[in-house]
């Protein structure tokens, strides 16, 4: 925009002139709105400006006041609408340092072309303007601005008038000020002066103040009662001392300055100083004097006492500020809407954000959700009562939480807090409830596991003499009923006895099984599959009326468990749930996998943390009360009527599960039923089969045996029953009895001792010192308690044989003759070995690839030697488990396997042999009839220990040579 140039007034004389003829019309004037008035519309009509006014400036250029403002053509402006924003901080320097500003065109002017500068003056219509500050003791005083509605040019003597006017206009602004304040002083005092003088008689004696009239030679000429009563001096010591003398010494020039200030007629004066007591020591006095002719009438006020309550509450306040500053609990100030207001620098310690950052936003930005309700609760309580104590939990910078107590009090519209941060104590206290609460659960769990350990150790105590006293009965009924000769009544009897004698194996087995002292054959067994094919029994056991349904998963683990003793304590829970239904209900068996953490395992003492196998037996029933769930796996211990359960079913499949590393609990709640959960450690290896039981005719023979028993009957018992199946016996009550038999030379093949020996030799000794001495000698033990001797982990010990009391007399025979056919088998071998050996087979041309599989590690390397000798090449392994991927072998000609095997039997591996590879030969090796084999292919062939090397031979031979 084209900036016009202003038509330039008058300069030089004709300013000069103006200057004069306003500083005459000045003089005239003492109100400051008359004076501001005039100077504004002399100095707007010649400049031809259409606006003057006069700011004082307070504090900053930011805050001005409007003291006057003479306008033609321009709307007055608000105070302070002028000069706030950008440009008044832009040009604020400036005009501090006194320079007077001036400007053309506010739209052109690069200091004032802002939008929000501009926009405020196109809203006061101003186009051009001056700005002339007047800066007294480098201070920004006041301004003057003149307006202008259209953009011109401002020439130098147009600004320097502005600035000459200005400077005059305030300089009588201010002796008007002056001289108002002092007529209105001079009238203030005269009136007091008056007042006094009525009032000086009265309260000159009894004024607790004290007053005095002084000359100028700085005496007292007059002064009050009370000087002595505050000071201790008299009229007369006051009148002849110099006021000077009296005064501390660090306050002597502030009270030189006061006298100046009144000798050269300052009206009024307020000053404090020290005044020296007649006894000693100081008091401070607050003055107030006001000069008068030649005298100085003074009042002071004794305000020693005040002075030490400042210094106590400034200390106080410095202490405060002290403590606020370096405490280490949270202190913060909240006002009614539940904004910071102020918060201490342990902020920054425990929360992570800096006070700065806190104030001014609401507590609830910190405060935890799940603590929000809990913590306006608080705020509501504080507000009616202070608060005692209260926890929540304030969000910290870096996402967690810290725990803060607090105690909060309220003043006026703000609440003051203390928190105390309580993370580690809260931390420490859980942790030390966890601890506690598990402790109490591992103290319960042990005491549960001591009083059933005690029990077991006391059942199987009882258990083995049990076994020892059914074994005499049983024994001598199977001897009494070889002597029958066709008496009906008798065989009834007999039988009758024998199987009240086979319910007392039961329920001593029952008892071992609880003591954990039962021999166990565990096997990998498949829970999902086991279960399949003891639904029907299951269903059968419970009746028709109750609902069996079986809940099993896909992928179930396999677990390292007895079959056969997992099938009992599954159908004993079945039962027990049919007895809890009353016959009617529904019966659930789930299968599931599991994974206990070290969580569980620290609630339940026995179990570890790993992965399982759980099956679940639950039902419908009346369930169990809560002060009876800690019984119910105690022996003999039952919740049926007398005579409907013996007490033994839980407690053994307690004892079993133990003994098989396993875990079990039960949920109960009476009026809805119970679950039983059974936990089973998994187990990574390939699922086994049953292994072969032992059948076939009872067989005897004429090897010589050893018994070793220390029962006398017992023994009888059993020497009767060997000799009567042909065997020569001879016998022994205890370990070194035994080993002096051994020693004396006398052929012995087989030594069946009992587990439990009295003595310094226990069997395990025997057994290993007979074996050195007659190596090829089988050891068959027998109990009616099995110790850890001959157990490993609940389990037997691998090359272990173990016959449990009471056996029958068919079970003795057949085991006898199973290991008396494995020896001489072995001790054939070795014969033949020996024999061989120096004179070597030439290696034939027809020799054979052969896979020998046999568990009796003497027999396999035996035999392995033998065949070598015989030039056929050999692979030898110990379980079908290992000659599975041997099978497939190239060259393979033929399969020699034992049939009693440790899991699978040589049976199934032939099975599975004759479906993958069609063309390998098998040939069973086993010490029992073939008729007794359990093969019932007809065209099987077979090698029976003990077998001659021609035997053997022949048995290689390809069909049909």
């Amino acid at each position: 925009m084209t900036v016009t140039p202003a038509p330039r007034s008058q300069a030089g004389a004709s300013g000069v002139a103006f200057l004069l003829q306003l500083e005459r019309r000045l003089r005239l004037l003492q109100d400051t709105g008359e004076i501001l008035s005039l100077s504004a519309q002399l100095l707007g009509q010649r400049l031809g400006a259409q606006q003057v006014a006069c700011f004082d400036i307070d504090q900053s250029l930011q805050c001005p006041t409007l003291q006057h403002a003479w306008s033609e053509g321009l709307a007055p402006g608000a105070a302070g609408e002028y000069f706030l924003g950008d440009y008044a901080a832009g040009l604020a320097d400036a005009l501090a340092a006194g320079q007077a500003l001036a400007v053309s065109d506010v739209a052109s002017d690069p200091r004032t072309a802002m939008p929000a500068a501009l926009a405020t003056f196109a809203r006061l219509g101003i186009r051009a303007f001056l700005n002339i500050p007047i800066a007294k003791e480098g201070r920004l005083a006041a301004l003057f601005v003149v307006h202008s509605s259209a953009a011109r040019l401002w020439h130098a003597d147009e600004i320097e008038l502005a600035v000459q006017v200005s400077e005059r206009v305030w300089s009588t602004i201010l002796r008007a000020r002056a001289e108002s304040r002092l007529r209105a002083l001079s009238a203030t005092m005269e009136t007091q002066v008056a007042e006094r003088t009525r009032e000086f008689g009265r309260t000159w004696n009894v004024s607790p103040d004290l007053l005095g009239v002084l000359n100028l030679d700085g005496y007292f000429e007059h002064s009050n009662p009370a000087w002595q009563t505050t000071l201790g001096w008299s009229v007369e010591e006051i009148r002849t001392t110099k006021f000077f003398e009296l005064i501390h010494p660090e306050d002597l020039p502030r009270t030189h300055a006061a006298w100046e200030a009144a000798n050269q007629g300052q009206p009024a004066l307020r000053f404090e100083n020290r005044y020296r007591h007649k006894l000693g020591g100081w008091h401070w006095l607050s003055w107030v004097a006001v000069p008068e002719g030649e005298k100085v009438y003074c009042s002071a006020r004794d305000i020693t006492v005040e002075k030490k309550l400042e210094a106590d509450l400034a200390a106080r306040n410095s202490e405060r500020e002290r403590l606020w500053r370096s405490a280490q609990d949270l202190m913060v100030a909240i006002d009614a809407d539940g904004c910071f207001t102020a918060v201490n620098p342990a902020a920054s310690a425990i929360l992570g954000w800096l006070p700065e950052e806190m104030l001014g936003r609401s507590l609830f930005d910190f405060v935890l959700p799940e603590d929000a309700a809990a913590t306006r609760q608080a705020l509501a309580q504080v507000s009616r009562e202070a608060m005692p104590s209260f926890e929540n939990r304030y969000r910290h910078r870096d996402g967690g939480h810290r725990w803060l107590s607090w105690v909060a009090a309220t003043e006026g519209d703000l609440v003051f807090a203390t928190g105390r941060h309580v993370t580690l104590e809260k931390e420490a206290q859980s942790t030390l409830l966890s601890m506690q609460e598990s402790l109490r659960h591992s103290e319960m769990a042990l005491l549960q596991s001591q009083k059933l350990e005690a029990l077991g150790k006391l059942t199987g105590g009882v258990a083995h003499d049990f076994n020892n006293v059914l074994q005499i009965i049983s024994g001598n009924l199977q001897l009494l009923q070889m002597t029958l000769d066709g008496d009906p009544l008798a065989a009834k009897r007999i039988a009758s006895a024998s199987s009240a004698v086979e319910r007392g194996a039961k329920l001593s087995a029952q008892l071992l099984a609880f003591a954990r002292r039962q021999p166990l054959k565990p096997l990998v067994t498949d829970l999902a599959q086991l279960l399949r094919s003891t639904e029907e029994l299951l269903r059968r056991a419970t009746g028709e009326t109750i609902e069996t349904r079986l809940l099993l998963a896909d992928d179930c683990w396999r677990a390292l468990v007895d079959p056969h003793q997992l099938e009992n304590v599954i159908l004993n829970l079945a039962i027990n749930a049919r007895d809890a239904m009353n016959g009617q209900g529904q019966l659930t068996i789930e299968l599931s996998n599991s994974v206990l953490d070290s969580g569980y395992a620290a609630r339940h003492a026995d179990v570890a943390p790993g992965d399982y196998v759980q099956l679940a037996v639950s039902d419908t029933g009346t369930g169990i009360p809560a002060e009876l769930l800690d019984k119910i796996f105690e022996p003999f211990f039952t919740t049926k009527s007398e005579g409907e359960g013996t007490g033994l079913g839980l407690s053994m499949a307690y004892g079993f599960l133990r003994q098989s590393g396993g875990h079990l609990t039960v949920d109960s709640l009476p009026g809805h039923g119970s679950t039983f959960r059974i936990y089973l450690p998994r187990s990574l290896e390939a699922e086994t089969e049953l292994p072969l039981q032992l059948g076939g005719p009872v067989l005897g023979g004429k090897e010589t045996i050893l018994v070793v028993e220390d029962d006398v009957q017992v023994q009888t018992t059993v020497v009767d029953m060997l000799r009567g199946l042909g065997y020569v016996v001879l016998r022994a009550s205890d370990g070194e009895s035994a080993l002096a038999i051994v020693g004396s030379g006398v052929p012995i093949d087989l030594l069946f001792t009992d587990v439990v020996m009295p003595g310094k030799v226990a069997s395990t000794e025997l057994a290993r010192q007979a074996r050195l001495l007659l190596p090829q000698l089988a050891v068959l033990f027998t109990s009616g308690y099995t110790q850890d001797a001959i157990m490993q982990g609940g389990r037997l010990e691998p090359g272990v044989e173990l016959l449990s009391k009471p056996y029958r007399r068919e079970d003795l025979a057949r085991r006898i003759r199973h290991l008396l056919a494995n020896g001489r088998h072995v001790t054939a071998l070795h014969q033949y070995r020996a024999q061989l050996a120096p004179q070597p087979a030439p290696a034939l041309p027809e020799g054979r690839h052969i896979l020998l599989v046999e568990d009796n590690a003497d027999a396999r390397a035996m035999t392995s030697e033998l065949l070598a000798m015989l030039g056929h090449t050999v692979l030898a392994v110990g379980t079908a488990e290992e000659a599975l991927p041997l099978l497939g072998t190239p060259g393979l000609d033929l399969l020699l396997t034992d049939i009693s095997l440790p899991q699978m039997s040589g049976v199934q591996l032939a099975e599975l042999a004759a479906r993958d590879y069609p063309q390998l030969e098998v040939v069973f090796s086993t010490g029992h009839a073939p008729a007794n084999s359990g093969v019932l292919d007809p065209q099987a062939r077979f090698l029976v220990k003990p077998f001659t090397v021609k035997q053997l031979q022949r048995a290689l031979l390809p069909p049909g040579q």
